[in-house]
This record gives structure tokens, sequence and C-alpha cells, in this order.
């Protein structure tokens, strides 16, 4: 069992990037589109008898990553160098994982299709990043982060759907975490925690309570029409990672 606990500063980062990405993308203006975008985390591990706690403590934006609308490439170089800078600065704190966001149109475009849940290729990015197994003693992190923009904004306190998924909300916007952890089996085989029935739950230790009808005040150019039919070919093309 794999419990892990969000710092509101690292909450707050997360939150923040995958939001800027959404609205703003890497090309504002008439090119404009969101996109994904994806960070580097680092906290502690602690392995109790029947358990390993994470505690995810700050995260750092790779802006050398390729960002798409439904895939973000990382800088493998770009994670050795952040995580020099942090052992150097930050010697207490270990490279745990990573997180990335999905973008959507719509509320009803991601239940739809349960677009908060990793895809194939998630996984087999987690799997694949020797890095990450490297830091974190063969236990990485992986967070996604999924936002969508709501037409209508309901008092909410954020709530737990599911033990490795929060949902809540930011003015007029909807987000929903999901994290898996990854593990070695009995054979030494890397193996993960999955979506449902996960071994994994996640531990927000804060109320993030949204007012009705709240709205951000900022600027926020119109998302391009993008329908769930038009997605569908591309969900098994989504992820982190394009390792070949």
């Amino acid at each position: 069992m794999f419990r892990v606990k969000i710092s509101s500063q690292c909450l707050e980062a997360v939150t923040l990037a995958a939001i800027e990405a959404y609205c703003y993308g890497d090309k504002p203006g008439r090119k404009w589109r969101p996109v994904e975008t994806l960070g580097y985390i680092w906290g502690f591990k602690k392995r109790d008898l029947n358990e390993v706690v994470f505690f995810l403590d700050r995260m750092s934006t790779s802006i050398s990553s390729t960002r798409g609308r439904d895939s973000v490439d990382p800088n493998p170089e770009a994670a050795i160098l952040k995580n020099e800078v942090v052992l150097r600065w930050s010697p207490h704190l270990a490279l745990l994982g990573d997180f990335h966001s999905h973008p959507y149109r719509t509320l009803k475009d991601v239940t739809k299709i349960n677009g908060f849940e990793f895809s194939d290729r998630d996984f087999a990015a987690l799997l694949d990043d020797d890095l990450t197994w490297k830091e974190s003693g063969n236990n990485p992190v992986m967070l996604a982060i999924t936002i969508c923009r709501l037409d209508r904004v309901r008092e909410n306190f954020g709530e737990r759907i599911r033990s490795n998924v929060h949902r809540y909300k930011v003015g007029q916007f909807q987000f929903w975490i999901n994290v898996a952890v990854g593990y070695l089996d009995a054979q030494g085989k890397r193996c993960h925690t999955g979506n449902s029935h996960s071994k994994a739950a996640l531990d927000l230790d804060q109320w993030i309570y949204n007012p009705a009808s709240d709205r951000m005040p900022e600027y926020v150019p119109p998302l391009p029409h993008i329908t769930v039919a038009s997605r569908r070919p591309q969900l098994a093309a989504r992820g982190k990672h394009k390792k070949k």
C-alpha cells in the first residue's frame, strides 16, 4: 500500500503550471492552443510495516519539454540538471517522480472518456524512466492533473472520487489529480499501481474551497472547438514521453 501526501505549495505549483499551459499554451495570440505540460517532483519517502508514505514537497516545471495538445515530451537532460541543483541546495530531498497535465475543452469531454485516467503510454513512460526509479528507490510517483473549463460554477470544497483521485475547482476551472506509484514485484520486475483498484492513496491535507459563481477576472482566450470524437483516436498516444 502506498500513501501519497502533497504539500499545499506543491499542489499550488502543479495547478499553476497546468492552468497556464491550458489557457495560454506555448503560442499566445492567433496561433494559441491549450497544451500539456510537465514537471519534476521532489520530497521524502518513509517505509512503515504496512505502507510506504510519500510527501511531495516541491515541483519544478520543465520549460524545455516539447508541449503538444495531446502529449508532452520531456528533456531528460533537464531532469538530470535540475536534480543536481536540488542535491546541492536541498540534499534532504529526493527526486520522487513527475507530473503532467491533461487539457480538455469541457466537463463533458472529460467525463465521457474518463480523461483524468492515465493512458497506457503514461504507464509505459513511468516504467521506462530509469532516473526516477533510481532516485526514488524503485518507487517513482506519477501525477496527472486534468483540467477543463466550466460553464457553470457551483460551490465546491473539493472531493475524493477514488482512493487515488481527487477533484477540485479554482474559479471557472475544474481539476482532477490522479496518482500512480511504481514498484518491483517478487521477481524484480517493474510494475505500477494502475488506475482503478489502485494500491496508491492520494492524501490532500487541506480543503480547497471554491464559492459559487466564482470566475477569474483575468482574460482567458476562448478554447478552439475540440470534439470528443476527434480526440479518441489520439488517446492511445496520450502521455508524457515518446520513447521508442
